[in-house]
């Protein structure tokens, strides 16, 4: 305990960046239509979304057909 006492500061941060994230990943995966996601299936994508900062990056990064 006393390690998050110590490094607070440097978690909230961080935890805003995932939160951000995952909201934008979110919505727009929302809007789009299937045919625009990779796979073509958006369940998947929205599983890797919860997938701390890793997942919404990777659906950015690979998830979209634009």
């Amino acid at each position: 305990m006393d390690v998050l006492r110590e490094h607070w500061q440097l978690l909230i941060p961080l935890l805003l960046l995932q939160v951000a994230l995952f909201a934008a990943g979110l919505v727009d995966l929302l809007r789009r239509r299937p045919e625009q996601v990779t796979g073509g299936a958006k369940w998947p994508w929205v599983i890797a979304l919860f997938l701390n900062i890793i997942g919404p990056l990777a659906y950015f990064a690979f998830g979209r057909k634009d």
